[in-house]
């Protein structure tokens, strides 16, 4: 059998009978003795000057162990990964519930009394509320400009594809903040032990980052600095360059005491990030035959206060408005602005989503205009191995795709009969996603280590957090494909920088082409050492010893994979560590850190939504996603993901919107934040398109993110076929179809 073939397997995640017993405790569930209380002072205005504060006076509140401002902190007061934003607001705060102080106490109400006793004194500023008013520039939320990052990419005769091109097609195109909304919010825990080094406990998504960061802040050597970031209770990108473990850190440092901080469900939709909202404008040319010319992207993103990832969200966002097709002239244009709108960061499709909807949205109406079948209109401009792509790399990779474009046109929605009645219209839609693998463009190495254990189990050891993804599980079983050992041998260690190597953060779907690819290259080089000591200690030439089947085979006999390391390590551990350094693209973009990409998933979704036509409400009906992923390791979770993604984005294209009112957000947990619930979820049906990447660990891709990236433009295509009328901004709610009928029966 091939390897193609072993591989798929539906494995059950390693840590499924932990969680579902609720053995595992998260870090929320954790408490030590003496454990104080944390607690964040914030803001109260979206943006002030910070005139006086009496850290003396509170830390007179009977209870109260250590008092914090920006003033405490003896190193680099900065995180993320551009270092734009402070940990604490020293001069200015820039947005509502920024954080000023923190306070260790021995109950929330000695700290929230010694809140009180701080005297805030803070003197409101003018608000930028929103692109518009960031790129007018009347009023600045940073000295230097509300411009955080521009960006632009020309290819080709612009000129030339605009004046001949049969059609032109202008449009703009709106997306919303969106929240994060995981079950668990920031929750963590910190401790000096007795050695004096500080450890750390926190939901984060990248251990090796957070430690840093503490290190900056504390002035101390990383080395005095442990960072644990499993259990995490789902993140999508939210928790992902906190200031949230240095909190912990800083007020275990001056209190000499455990701390703990739990936000509640309001303060984390106050202070944690979310999605960026969007302005998309695309201008693109066509012929009648329904060949692409040209396309002008310009994309404005609301980044918020601070940066944080939004420099990469937006290369991502403007690769993604030109899609994977074929254009002879390109000019894309990308604006990250500044607003006093809390912050914008990494959310699940980064970037990709409001991307897609633009692109996918124009090529929807394209294709009804010039009457030709959408999926046979994608398959005519789609982009071939060695073509130019958008951003003037090679393209590569594009035959699983269009392996799914051909697949989709067998879906069951698309023959499928229309119900309707003088209340109800059926409408279907169709959407292509894209989404980039990895960074591209800035790819660290990624470290990893293996242990065999005489006694029959061998440890795996990276850093990538497995907050809900299954990483554990894949790359477990990666491990034992190619070691040829069972995954019941395999234990993984994971997100602990005491015990694994810095393998880099868990995001952009990268987890399975990073740390897998370099697990599967750090098993060969296991082999090959053992391999080499074995010889040794055979006394046999090195070509006389061959591994297979988890087992070394020699002239004098074989020995599996563990009696070899007990032979040749008198009964220790044997353990490498390995850096693996991934493919990036030969054609950079100056100061794009994530695009383009080396690599590339994609998703074909077909859907079927009925509208109401007195209310205008919407509900999905069914889902088709067909999808290239390469080669899939772990069918059900595979599957799991995709759907997963997809009610995600069922939220973003209907029901989320995190709304703000002069900087102050008003909708900040579950009662007043609508998600969809499980009787708004249509029936999802995957397919996954046979496709087999070369530079993937078993030919295997991400598949985090994609089943988001294409729901909100399939269902605004769908809402087209029903009705007839085109939407340009999300949520696609009620209200919006409805006014929109109105205007058509006028």
């Amino acid at each position: 059998m091939t390897e193609q073939e072993l591989i798929p397997k539906n494995v059950p995640r390693l840590d499924s009978y932990e969680k579902v017993t609720g053995r595992l405790k998260f870090f929320g569930d954790v408490y030590l003795n003496g454990m104080l209380t944390g607690y964040v002072v914030r803001s109260p205005f979206p943006h002030c000057s910070i005139n006086s504060i009496n850290v003396e006076k509170a830390l007179r509140v009977q209870g109260v162990r250590a008092v914090l401002t920006s003033k405490e902190i003896p190193g680099i007061n900065r995180y993320g990964p551009y270092d734009d934003a402070p940990i604490l607001a020293d001069k200015k705060a820039k947005y509502y519930g920024e954080a000023i102080a923190l306070i260790a106490a021995e109950s929330i109400e000695s700290a929230k009394k010694a809140e009180e006793e701080l005297d805030l004194k803070c003197s409101p500023l003018p608000v930028v509320e929103n692109i518009e008013q960031s790129v007018e520039g009347k009023v600045l939320v940073h000295e230097n400009g509300n411009i955080g990052v521009h960006f632009h990419v020309t290819r080709g005769d612009l000129d030339y594809y605009e004046k001949n091109s049969d059609f032109v097609f202008e449009r703009t195109y709106r997306t919303q903040f969106q929240k994060h909304m995981y079950l668990e919010p920031e929750s963590g825990y910190a401790y000096i032990d007795d050695h004096g080094r500080i450890n750390v406990f926190s939901n984060g998504q990248n251990p090796h980052a957070d430690r840093k960061i503490i290190a900056r802040a504390l002035k101390i050597p990383e080395e005095n600095v442990r960072v644990v970031s499993y259990p995490t209770g789902g993140s999508f990108g939210g928790k992902e360059e906190s200031p949230f473990p240095a909190f912990l850190a800083l007020l275990a440092f001056y209190s000499h005491s455990p701390v703990r901080i739990m936000y509640s469900r309001e303060e984390s939709g106050i202070a944690g990030v979310h999605r960026h909202a969007s302005k998309i404008e695309l201008k693109t040319g066509v012929m009648k035959d329904g060949t692409f010319t040209f396309n002008i992207s310009r994309v404005y993103l609301d980044t918020g206060a601070y940066m944080i990832w939004g420099p990469n969200v937006l290369g991502t966002a403007m690769e993604v408005s030109n899609g994977p097709y074929r254009f002879y002239a390109v000019d894309a244009e990308g604006f990250l602005v500044y607003t006093n709108n809390g912050v914008s960061s990494a959310f699940r499709g980064f970037g990709a989503p409001q991307g897609s909807f633009a692109m996918e949205s124009l090529i929807d109406e394209i294709s009804r205009e010039l009457g030709i079948d959408p999926i046979d209109f994608r398959l005519k401009n789609l982009l071939k191995d060695g073509d130019t792509a958008p951003f003037g790399n090679k393209a590569r990779g594009l035959e699983g795709v269009r392996k799914a474009l051909v697949m989709s046109k067998g879906s069951r929605i698309l023959r499928s009969a229309k119900t309707e009645n003088e209340f109800y219209k059926e409408g279907i839609g169709v959407a292509l996603g894209m989404k980039g693998i990895a960074y591209g463009s800035d790819e660290p190495p990624v470290n990893v280590a293996l242990e065999v254990d005489p006694k029959g189990f061998v440890k795996v050891y990276f850093s990538n957090v497995d907050y809900g993804q299954g990483i554990i599980t894949g790359n477990a079983q990666l491990v034992s494909m190619k070691l040829g050992i069972p995954v019941e041998t395999i234990k993984v260690y994971n997100a602990d920088t005491d015990l694994s190597p810095d393998s880099g953060s868990s995001n952009a779907s990268r987890s399975t082409v990073t740390s897998g690819m370099a697990l599967v290259k750090a098993c060969e080089k296991l082999v090959g050492d053992i391999a080499v000591k074995l010889s040794e200690a055979l006394g046999i030439p090195l070509q006389k010893v061959d591994y297979a089947g988890g087992k070394f085979i020699t002239p004098e006999g074989s020995l599996s994979l563990f009696q070899a390391v007990n032979k040749i390590n008198e009964g220790k551990s044997f353990r490498i560590e390995f850096t693996y350094n991934p493919p990036e693209v030969e054609k950079k973009i100056e100061g794009m850190k994530e695009a383009p990409r080396f690599f590339y998933t994609y998703d074909v979704l077909i859907t079927k939504v009925d509208v109401d036509t007195l209310t205008g409400r919407i509900r999905v009906k069914e889902m088709e996603h067909f999808v290239d992923a390469g080669n899939i390791i772990n069918p059900v979770i595979a599957e799991s993901q995709v759907e997963g993604a997809a009610i995600q984005g069922l939220g973003l294209a209907l029901y989320e919107e995190l709304k703000y009112s002069k900087g102050i957000p008003l909708n900040t947990n579950y009662t007043t934040y609508i998600v969809p619930s499980s009787k708004d979820i249509p029936e999802i049906r995957t397919y996954f398109a046979e496709s087999y990447e070369d530079l993937g660990p078993f030919g295997a891709k991400g598949v985090g993110e994609i089943g988001l990236v294409p729901v909100a433009p399939a269902i605004a295509s769908a809402i087209r076929d029903a009705l007839g009328i085109s939407i340009y901004e999300l949520p696609l709610t009620a209200e919006k179809i409805a006014k929109a009928m109105e205007i058509l029966k006028k």
